[in-house]
């Protein structure tokens, strides 16, 4: 991945990410998400499958024999130690994988990939990246959009927030932020600017 950048994209619930990464693919960048990836990974019989299984038997199984994510969600965003098991069990499994698939991006040569996780800061994933770009806005947003579109109550959005890191911390470890807080299409002129820097070559800075 020599002559090509890997850049990770992240930020809380609600932010914007999946807005701001779809708008980069807009420009051509391919994008990798890592929510994806780890959902790939929780299909029946596969490891991690298996191993949330054992742990919290039927309770966690569809009719269809999938993992039921709400009921998973609902379970490891009210403890604590559950929500480290479940990181344990999917986090190292999801960054070999965004591994594996950079490095196939990279022999297209695509000079940029951007990879979307939510928990990137979290995870203390900073130096798989060459850079990392936050998405931000106001928490009341960030409230507003979960209902909207994940049709969450506000204690199921707040309980999953505080599971986060807090935004300032994000932002402060971010080498770009793109500020949300607007209209769509001042969102989409902060990631035009932004990519026009990354292809001038002004962004990511040399380290």
């Amino acid at each position: 991945m020599k002559n090509t950048k890997l850049i990770g994209l992240t930020g809380n619930i609600g932010t914007g990410k999946s807005t701001v990464a779809w708008m980069f693919e807009e420009h051509g960048v391919p994008v990798l998400d890592a929510d994806e990836i780890a959902h790939e990974l929780l299909t029946p019989r596969t490891h991690a499958w298996r191993a949330l299984y054992e742990r919290y038997g039927n309770a966690i199984i569809g009719k269809d024999g999938q993992i039921d994510r709400t009921t998973l969600a609902r379970i490891v965003f009210q403890d604590p130690v559950e929500r480290k098991y479940l990181e344990s069990v999917i986090h190292p499994l999801v960054k070999a994988e965004l591994s594996k698939r950079s490095a196939a991006l990279a022999k297209e040569h695509h000079r940029f990939i951007i990879a979307e996780v939510p928990l990137l800061i979290e995870a203390h994933w900073e130096g798989l990246f060459d850079a990392i770009i936050v998405v931000r806005c106001r928490e009341e947003q960030e409230v507003e959009r979960c209902m909207q579109k994940f049709a969450m109550s506000r204690e199921e959005i707040m309980l999953r927030l505080a599971a986060q890191f807090p935004l300032e911390r994000k932002v402060a470890a971010a080498d770009a932020v793109i500020d949300n807080d607007g209209t769509f299409e001042e969102t989409r002129v902060q990631v035009a600017r932004l990519h026009q820097d990354m292809i001038k070559g002004l962004f990511p800075k040399k380290k």
